[in-house]
């Protein structure tokens, strides 16, 4: 179901940003992208992809519930896509708008626009140190200015990623600012490297993770080594099958197995709504 919204309140927001219903598209100075190290594009496997194609557009998609309550703190859930992907496929292809629906919970959906259509793991100014405080912060201005928020107090940020999104979240949880507001690290057949990122957050914050994996998505042998990371470190973790849950346990640290293909985890058995809805 998505949001209507009157004529008026297109009209202001057209002021800064363009407009669907249910979804604002920001245009923001702190998304990853245009960055330096891109300004010449990407070669991979002898193909270029230039900065003109993939690396010039700095959108950040916001959807915003049905019924979404300004309250006194900000609920953020911030999802990073995987290779090959954009905005508008990304939200659209793992129907990101009617799982937050499904959940019923008070968040803001926000998807940044990494490498665009590339085969890519750098997520630009977002890979920066404090990179994601800045962008936390430009994005915030730009929802109060717009009266969708009435507050930028922050209450809970949850970071997400998809396959290669899994690099940027590592960077972020690194050095990029407000990691004592992430309360929560979702990692959707990801787990390519940068493990020792995830498992530092672990020793040192209070948050949750939760760890997706297939059979063949590349991430089975580290998400196995992970927990043995966490054994010798006295972590607990929750280990299981995604398809015998009805409902996620509320570990602290999921580590799950699904029988599911690389992007259907994202979508199929409702993984994201159950996570959602199982959040304290």
């Amino acid at each position: 179901m998505k949001k209507i919204i009157t004529i008026g309140f297109i009209v202001l927001l057209l002021l800064s940003c363009s407009v669907e219903p249910g979804r604002i598209t920001y245009k923001l100075n702190t998304a990853p992208f245009p960055h330096p190290d891109r300004a010449d594009g990407y070669m991979r496997k002898d193909i270029h992809y230039s900065f003109d194609e993939h690396y010039s557009d700095s959108s950040v998609g916001v959807v915003i519930p049905l019924n979404y309550k300004k309250k006194n703190k900000v609920d953020l859930l911030v999802h990073f896509h995987g290779w090959g992907n954009s905005v508008d496929k990304t939200i659209e292809k793992f129907v990101l708008n009617e799982q937050l629906e499904a959940s019923g919970k008070n968040i803001l959906l926000v998807v940044p626009q990494g490498p665009k259509l590339a085969p890519d793991s750098f997520n630009g100014k977002l890979c920066d140190k404090g990179g994601f405080e800045r962008f936390i912060d430009e994005l915030l201005d730009s929802l109060k200015a717009d009266k969708i928020i009435r507050t930028k107090k922050i209450g809970r940020i949850i970071i997400s990623g998809h396959s290669g999104g899994y690099y940027v979240m590592a960077h972020i949880l690194r050095w990029g600012g407000y990691t004592d507001k992430i309360s929560d690290v979702l990692i959707f057949d990801g787990l390519y490297g940068n493990e020792n990122d995830y498992f530092s957050w672990l020793l040192n914050y209070n948050g949750r993770l939760v760890n997706i994996y297939t059979e063949n998505g590349g991430t089975k042998d580290n998400s196995e080594m992970f927990m043995a990371k966490c054994d010798s470190a006295s972590i607990d973790y929750f280990s299981g099958v995604t398809k015998d849950l009805e409902e996620m346990p509320g570990d602290r640290v999921l580590m799950l197995y699904s029988d599911l293909g690389h992007s259907d985890v994202m979508y199929k058995r409702q993984n994201l709504v159950k996570i959602l809805n199982s959040l304290k």
